[in-house]
């Protein structure tokens, strides 16, 4: 049977997150995300087949789906280039986040199980080490997981998509300007705050912590740049 909703054809997409171009896909945005291929590097290909021990198809599947999130630049005839980080884009991402992850929140407070908040208080004890540790870029994944997951709480799949692509362009700027970057504690409380919120299921208190949050950070993000 076709999918006929994006419920379904999500759905879909996890069953088959396992095939070779699903994989190369994943691995790629890892490797975009954590700067590693580094903004407005040109990509091999050749390299990545031997690399991820995947054939050209896949890579190149992997490509135009990365593509579409604004990760990488096709050019006909000349190869593909990991996106740049452009600041006037990014203020236009920044404007959508909020509104997205805001809402994501709220639905969060209102939908929420009590395993995915229990998911989200083993984050937080989890952050709390990597604090102690100072340990900040795996704070800086963990943040990011706990994003999705209150996305994902939301219950809403176009949400959650939405909110998973722009946090990536995000954790870009997050891993570009960690050195500078002095407001992980300050976002470790707020997401605390934000988690309690969800727990006593306050959407209006959750959705504007969330707010409060994502403006802070992107306060923090002009500062450097």
């Amino acid at each position: 049977m076709l999918p006929t909703s994006m419920l379904a054809a999500s759905t879909k997409r996890r069953a088959q997150s396992d095939s070779l171009g699903d994989i190369a896909y994943h691995r790629i945005k890892e490797k975009i995300i954590s700067l590693a291929l580094p903004p407005a590097s040109v990509i091999d290909e050749s390299q990545l087949v031997d690399e991820l021990k995947v054939g050209l198809t896949p890579i190149r599947q992997a490509l135009r789906r990365l593509s579409i999130e604004n990760l990488v630049v096709i050019l006909p005839r000349r190869g593909t280039i990991v996106a740049d980080l452009n600041i006037s884009d990014l203020h236009k991402i920044f404007e959508l986040r909020i509104e997205i992850e805001t809402l994501g929140a709220k639905f969060a407070a209102e939908r929420a199980t009590k395993e995915q908040i229990d998911a989200l208080d083993t984050l937080l004890q989890e952050s709390q080490v990597l604090i102690d540790k100072g340990n900040n870029e795996q704070l800086l994944q963990a943040d990011r997981q706990i994003h999705i997951l209150i996305a994902e709480a939301a219950s809403n799949e176009y949400l959650a998509e939405t909110a998973e692509r722009l946090y990536s362009h995000v954790q870009r700027l997050w891993n570009l300007s960690i050195a500078e970057i002095t407001g992980l504690a300050q976002g470790f409380q707020e997401h605390t705050e934000l988690v309690e919120a969800i727990r006593e299921r306050d959407g209006e208190r959750a959705s504007m912590l969330m707010r409060n949050h994502v403006s802070h950070f992107q306060k923090e993000i002009n500062s450097v740049f």
